[in-house]
């Protein structure tokens, strides 16, 4: 059986932050959701993701966070 898998519509990048796009159907028909997200290495040198970020990430995702805005406002359902 094959499994689907859930892939953003869109994606941008700013040194180590991402904006991923979304498109979700709901009762009320089709809508964006964006999720931000900073890569790191741990320990180990293996490469892990978080939701959190430090001051010195705060225009990477103003970067990405107005491409996503403008994607969504050109690409809106």
């Amino acid at each position: 059986m094959a499994t689907h898998v859930s892939r953003p519509v869109q994606s941008f990048f700013c040194a180590t932050v991402r904006a991923s796009i979304w498109r979700n159907e709901g009762t009320r028909g089709a809508c964006h959701a964006i999720t931000l997200s900073r890569t790191f290495m741990d320990a180990e040198g293996h490469p892990k993701s978080a939701g959190s970020f430090g001051r010195h990430d705060l225009s990477a995702v103003a970067t990405v966070v107005a491409q996503a805005e403008q994607w969504v406002r050109e690409h809106g359902v």
